[in-house]
């Protein structure tokens, strides 16, 4: 095998590395969505369970991000203090985001409720969901390289059999 060879295949492999410790990473990153008070935490639980119509491709991410939110509520129930924030995975930071954007209610307290909390925490979910796009960013640039290094082993592989078949033939 030669030198150039090994050389790709070592980038090749440091680049996976790379991607699949950033996807790790990614996947148990908390993102953290800051609150004013508990009780916006209640009010989110309610939303979800009231006003939120799921679908079948997002209901385990609504259960998960209902559950997420439930136990940060018994927490803070238990252990006051003058942090509310709630870590949320990426996948339900995301569903989050989807809830808040996309819900059905009736009745003008309804509205007016749905209202307050948005003002209160849409800018903290926008902030957090940044964060989040900026990760993925990096990781789809992370990709990107893993794929041209992917690509370059395969082509420097089918060139060195194109020579060898050449070879084989003038012999």
């Amino acid at each position: 095998m030669s030198k150039e060879l090994k050389k790709l295949q070592a980038t090749q492999k440091e680049l996976q590395t790379k991607v699949d410790a950033m996807q790790t990473e990614a996947a148990e990153k908390l993102f953290q969505v800051n609150l004013e008070d508990k009780s916006m935490i209640k009010t989110m639980m309610t939303h979800l369970d009231k006003s939120y119509t799921w679908k079948t491709q997002n209901a385990a991410i609504i259960v998960t991000l209902s559950d997420r939110l439930k136990a940060r509520y018994k927490e803070l129930s238990t252990t006051p203090g003058d942090e509310y924030t709630v870590g949320l995975k990426g996948h339900e930071l995301n569903g989050l985001y989807q809830a808040l954007l996309n819900c059905e209610g009736t009745g003008i307290e309804n509205a007016r409720r749905f209202i307050t909390m948005l003002t209160m925490v849409g800018k903290t979910v926008g902030e957090a969901m940044q964060e989040l796009s900026a990760l993925n960013e990096t990781i789809k640039t992370a990709h990107a390289e893993l794929a041209v290094a992917e690509k370059a082993v395969r082509e420097f592989g089918l060139t060195v059999e194109k020579v060898e078949a050449t070879l084989e033939k003038t012999n």
